[in-house]
Order: C-alpha cells, then structure tokens, then sequence
C-alpha cells in the first residue's frame, strides 16, 4: 500500500465512489430508516446499488424502492423462496421480464441458484435454477448467484445453460481453485461481510491471489445488522457502508492502494451490470 493510504480512514473513505452491487434495501427490516440510511449512504460515497429479487410477492415492493432512489435492480427466485408453485412465479418472471424489457434499471435475473442447507426446498430449486438460467439467456441478462454447498450442480448448470452476459456470485467465500471455476463460466465473485471476519482464512488466502478484474463488493444483508448492533458500526461513521473496509481489506491483502483497489471493483460493476 502507498503511503499516501494511512492517512485516516474515514476521511479518504469519503472520497471514494463505490457500487453496492448486492443490498437487500427492499426488505422490511429497513422500512423505518430507509431514507434516512440512503441518504447516510451517498454522503459516504454510494453512487449506485443493485437490489437482487428474491421471490414473486416482492417484486413491486423492490421496484418502488429502486425507482424512488434511482438503484438498479434484478428480478428472481431465491432458493429459499422455491415452492412447489415455483412454475407459476417463473412464468409470472417471463411475464414481468417482457413487460419491463426496456427499463434500463432491470440489470440482471436473481437472487437465483442453489443451497444445499436448505433442504426444504431442494427438489423445487434445481428446475426452479434452470428455468431462471433459460430466462437470462432469452433476455441476455447476467445472473445473481447464490451458491452454498451446491457449487458442483451450480458449475455444471452454468456448463449447461452458457450465459453471454455471465454473472455473480455473491458471498462468495472459498479456495482459489473454486474461484477459478467460477471465473472460468463467466462469472465476477461477490465479496462481502464474511472477508471481514478473523476467521474467514481461506477467502483471505484466495483474495491474495486472485485478479482484482474478477472482483466486485457486496454489503448483502450486513446493513441490516448494523442498524441495530453492529460489529462495524465505529469504523463505518454509523453509515452502515462496508464497502469501503472491504476495499481497504483486499488492498491490505493485495500490497495495493485503496484507490486502485476501488476503481478496478467500480470498473468491474459497470461492466457485470452494464450500468
């Protein structure tokens, strides 16, 4: 890192312009401070957010709030939200993707893929994936990937079903070589909370090596914890944005500079969503 970086953190933070390319802001968990948690937000350096869709019953809500602050976001089936009326939501997606083909704001498909934790659902995800895959095809769109315990089904349906526009993979958090996996199918890797932690030895190990080109940064669902008691809370201001640790995070493992760690990630986000 150069040594114009140790000056301190909060106030270089500011400066930098960083994309929230995953954050959950349609959830009702931050109904009573979403205004004033944007506005925290773009003070602090947000220029843009993409907010991922994650079942049927949510969508209106997730395109009010895009629209109202100007983000982008995708349209999907979390698999958790895959039900045994998992055709009707995927045929309502094809509907409302028709219908909204031509909003600049709709940038991706997803929150969709697999968790094998999650066994539930289990049966009603795998067609429930591939019919989202189909439909990112159809409407050459990237994709939002949830991927836990299920990279083997998730790299073979992505061999399946190549996408033009690749995608995502959000949270991630594993080894080089799955990383190159991923990269390989066309996909960024999300990088979120979990790199932040102590514990999470591996991701740090993959970041060091990794091409910052393959990298984009996530909040997920970090902001929703911080409003209340938050692990981050004194090193963020009270802003609740964490990309800006992540960003320092993956410089410090890198050998590199803050800036140039924040202006490859922004680049790459542009490019994931076309934004």
């Amino acid at each position: 890192m150069r040594a114009g970086d140790s000056q301190d953190s909060k106030a270089f933070d500011s400066r930098l312009a960083v994309i929230d390319s995953h954050v959950h802001l349609d959830f009702d968990e931050f109904d009573a401070e979403r205004e004033q948690l944007v506005a925290r937000l773009r003070a602090n350096g947000l220029k843009d957010a993409v907010i991922p869709g994650v079942s049927a019953s949510q969508w209106p809500k997730l395109q009010a709030i895009a629209a109202r602050h100007g983000f982008h976001y995708g349209l999907g089936v979390h698999p958790w939200y895959c039900t045994e009326d998992w055709q009707q939501d995927i045929e309502n997606l094809s509907k409302l993707l028709e219908e909204r083909g031509d909003d600049p704001k709709l940038v991706a498909i997803g929150e969709c893929g697999l968790d094998a934790l999650h066994k539930a659902s289990w049966e009603a995800q795998l067609p429930c994936f591939e019919a989202q895959l189909q439909l990112a095809q159809q409407h050459e769109l990237p994709v939002i990937l949830h991927s836990v315990k299920a990279h083997n089904e998730v790299l073979a349906l992505l061999k399946r079903y190549p996408l033009a526009r690749g995608g995502v993979i959000h949270g991630f958090y594993g080894s080089m070589q799955l990383a190159q996996h991923y990269v390989d199918a066309g996909c960024y890797l999300g990088i979120g909370h979990l790199l932040l932690e102590e514990k999470a030895k591996k991701l740090q190990e993959t970041l060091v090596k990794l091409p910052l080109e393959h990298l984009v940064i996530e909040t997920d669902l970090a902001l929703v914890y911080q409003l209340k008691k938050s692990q981050f809370a004194d090193k963020t201001g009270g802003s609740g944005l964490i990309l800006h640790l992540l960003i320092e995070k993956i410089a410090n493992l890198q050998k590199k500079s803050n800036v140039l760690v924040s202006e490859q990630v922004f680049r790459n986000t542009l490019q994931l969503f076309d934004l």
